[in-house]
């Protein structure tokens, strides 16, 4: 079934185009909604379009520098390792894709750190409530 799709199922030849877009919009991609992945992905068919897909590497930076979103970073990321190993350029795609591995894993311990700070609080705060008022 279409809600099951995922992963490289989801671009299988021969699926329509429903069931592919209905299997993106469940992963945050509907295109069909806008923000800046779905933006991207427009600009992306019609840069390919033209013939012109080199050319959304500089979109790709420029998004890089003005976005903060990890999602929007992490996509773009993958995006444009993917336009730089085409043909032969492989070691800068590699940089590439370690450098948003690199900002994924930071992303991943500075919310670690976070959960385990909030945890902390809380576990004082319920020892506190439990402790025997003092007299």
């Amino acid at each position: 079934t279409p809600h099951a799709m995922t992963g490289k199922d989801m671009h299988a030849p021969g699926r329509h185009q429903g069931d592919r877009g209905h299997g993106m919009r469940q992963h945050g991609f509907d295109h069909q909604r806008g923000g800046v992945i779905g933006d991207l992905h427009g600009l992306e068919r019609l840069y390919m379009q033209a013939g012109r897909s080199k050319e959304m590497a500089s979109v790709y930076n420029d998004v890089l520098t003005r976005s903060q979103d990890p999602r929007v970073r992490d996509y773009v990321y993958k995006r444009l390792a993917r336009l730089q190993a085409q043909p032969t350029n492989v070691d800068q795609a590699i940089a590439t894709l370690r450098k948003g591995l690199d900002e994924n894993l930071a992303n991943e311990a500075k919310m670690r750190a976070e959960r385990e700070k909030m945890r902390a609080a809380w576990q004082q705060h319920r020892a506190d409530e439990t402790a025997p008022a003092a007299k």
